[in-house]
């Protein structure tokens, strides 16, 4: 992963999020906790794994079938 090149030879698809955390924990500073990286950290762990878009989908599903339960319809608009 580290060296930006995916499995298809081409930039990997979380490459961008795994450089701007390498940059932040270059620049971290152990004065300064606001420089823990989090949201570099958040952002290419969810790249890799999906975890929250994964829970939304679950998300939207429940609330498809709820509505189809009440009769109600779910189309969803763009």
């Amino acid at each position: 992963m580290s060296s930006g090149i995916g499995v298809k030879g081409t930039m990997g698809r979380c490459y961008p999020f795994y450089a701007d955390l390498r940059k932040c924990v270059a620049k971290k500073d152990v004065e300064s906790p606001s420089a823990m990286c989090w949201a570099e950290n958040e952002d290419y762990f969810e790249c890799l794994h999906g975890f929250k878009e994964k829970a939304r989908i679950r998300q939207v599903a429940a609330e498809r079938q709820r509505r189809e339960k009440a009769g109600e319809s779910f189309a969803i608009k763009p």
